[in-house]
């Protein structure tokens, strides 16, 4: 009986243990003992390599300035070492066929270029060329869009392509290629060669870059949702052009509209938190964390509401440089530029190192990925020919339209053309084409983004000193900014934005606070902030050559 008695209590024991002891569903699901330490000790050398790598990167450019081979595009410098980076890994490890998950790039890669973009513009050279930036940014997507995609599925029916392709994926594949992509552009223009260029040409080609992202991306999952433009001819099949064609008209305005009311309203609603509360002024660190968080987010719900996230993310830009920086304490404005370019530098060198890795990836023979010569050319000649169409439309469309003082010469027209570089963003889209052709049109799109990136990036400086839009160092810049609004407009944005510095504050309530704390000075005082106003009114009337009120 005893013995009995103990196997039934151990056996209960037993049960109870197991029925209370957790059951591992994969939460725990981790190596122990060797194999954790052995993973531990590839991580380790893994986080050395990209550490190394990334430095190595971001030398360059003061190597190139050292060296005078600024002539020479950093990003080409970043390509070739993630290339070579590449070559090296591919001799260690097994696994060659991993792909980059494109919404890396979308969610963690492109918002810090997009907003520093936005939050470093000038708004005076900006809102001076919105016409010639908005219509290369809508209309001329909208034509490359056309000629790219249109020719391209008539090469493939024609037999000179040989490739299956549908007809909308060809137009999404020249939707993809119709983005001057920001990252590229931005990597080319803040060289050392163009720190003395006319401010207002490389206004219009970094608006463009960023603007045209949003009709890119619009147009793409446009055609990509359904193949409308498919079908046999007849009444059926043109009732259903017209339906699709009324749709993404539709879907580009809702985008567009929905994109601008995001970034205004996260940029005025910062803004306002930043200028109601003072407090926040004693505490720097949380002015920083309420910069960079509410743009993130911003980026993010645009994202989930379909709008365009990088549209909204540089309104944001403008709108929290137009209001929350002022606002702020000063530690924490300079503190805020400077991280905005920290990281979209490091962003900038992070997308090019993969880039280049990508190319060397792309050589190893398999089943995805390959190149298609006839392909490739084709492509490029429509690429040069759609944005020579499009620059030519617009500016006759911008000269027949605007002052004289406002027209787009032949020379900002032969540099606007030539400096469509293509980047990361076509390439992360052209990832998720779906489809048996994906390997041909990936490859396609990374040799034209190493081609435009080494050969018109590289070539731009050269082309901008000869076509004379590069002042001389010794000469100081004489760039103005072009007047978009009539005297009746711009006393009506005055005044609007008088009553909104009310609210959200803003360099005009910072001027309003030091002009109301003039009365409390004494006359000493007063008459000394009086004169240092004079002397640096003098100074800007003499470098400048203008009128300062």
């Amino acid at each position: 009986q005893g013995l009995i008695s103990q196997a039934l209590n151990n056996a209960t024991v037993e049960t109870s243990a197991e029925e209370i002891a957790p059951v591992d569903d994969g939460i725990l699901n981790t190596d122990t003992g060797d194999a954790a330490e052995e993973d531990h000790f590839d991580d380790a050398q893994i986080a050395m390599a990209v550490v190394i790598v990334v430095f190595l990167a971001v030398a360059a450019e003061p190597l190139l300035i050292r060296y005078r081979l600024t002539f020479i595009p950093t990003s080409v410098i970043w390509v070739a070492i993630g290339a070579c980076s590449m070559a090296l890994l591919a001799q260690y490890g097994q696994d060659k066929s991993s792909v980059l998950n494109p919404e890396i790039f979308f969610f963690l890669m492109i918002p810090p270029i997009i907003f520093n973009a936005g939050y470093t513009t000038e708004h005076s050279f900006f809102f001076g060329n919105f016409r010639a930036i908005s219509g290369m940014a809508f209309l001329g997507t909208l034509i490359s869009t056309g000629v790219i995609g249109g020719f391209l599925y008539a090469f493939c029916s024609w037999g000179y392509i040989p490739l299956d392709l549908r007809a909308s994926t060809a137009f999404m594949f020249g939707a993809l290629l119709s983005s001057t992509d920001p990252v590229g552009v931005l990597s080319v223009l803040k060289g050392k060669s163009f720190k003395n260029m006319d401010k207002n040409i490389k206004t219009v080609i970094i608006g463009e870059s960023v603007l045209n992202d949003a009709v890119a991306i619009t147009l793409y999952k446009t055609f990509s949702s359904a193949d409308f433009i498919a079908g046999a001819p007849g009444v059926a099949h043109h009732n259903q052009l017209s339906r699709g064609f009324i749709l993404a008209v539709a879907r580009f305005v809702y985008c567009t509209m929905l994109s601008l009311i995001m970034g205004v309203t996260f940029g005025l609603g910062t803004s306002a938190v930043s200028y109601k509360i003072n407090m926040l002024r004693k505490h720097p660190k949380i002015e920083l964390l309420v910069t960079f968080f509410a743009a993130y987010l911003c980026y993010c719900v645009s994202e989930i509401t379909q709008a365009s996230g990088m549209l909204s993310v540089f309104t944001c830009g403008l709108v929290l440089s137009h209001y929350h920086q002022y606002n702020v304490s000063f530690p924490a404005r300079v503190a805020s530029k400077e991280l905005s370019e920290l990281t979209s530098s490091i962003a900038e060198v992070v997308i090019y190192l993969y880039l280049g890795m990508t190319v060397t990836r792309s050589l190893y023979k398999d089943e995805i990925l390959f190149y298609n010569t006839r392909m490739i050319v084709a492509t490029l000649a429509l690429l040069y020919v759609s944005r020579g169409v499009a620059v030519s439309i617009v500016a006759l469309l911008v000269n027949a339209s605007g002052e004289a003082e406002d027209h787009l010469t032949w020379r900002s027209l032969a540099l606007l053309w030539f400096s469509a570089v293509r980047g990361a963003i076509p390439f992360a889209l052209a990832v998720q084409i779906p489809g048996h052709n994906r390997g041909i049109l990936v490859t396609t799109t990374l040799a034209i983004v190493v081609f435009t990136t080494i050969f018109n990036g590289g070539l731009t400086p050269p082309l901008a000193r000869l076509l004379g839009l590069v002042k001389d160092k010794n000469r100081l810049s004489t760039s103005k900014s072009k007047v978009v609004l009539n005297e009746e407009a711009h006393a009506l944005w005055v005044d609007i934005d008088t009553v909104l510095s009310r609210y959200f504050g803003g360099e005009r309530a910072v001027h309003a606070h030091e002009v109301s704390d003039l009365g409390k000075q004494p006359p000493v005082a007063h008459a000394v902030h009086i004169r240092r106003n004079s002397k640096s009114a003098d100074i800007a009337h003499e470098e400048e050559g203008v009128f300062v009120k």
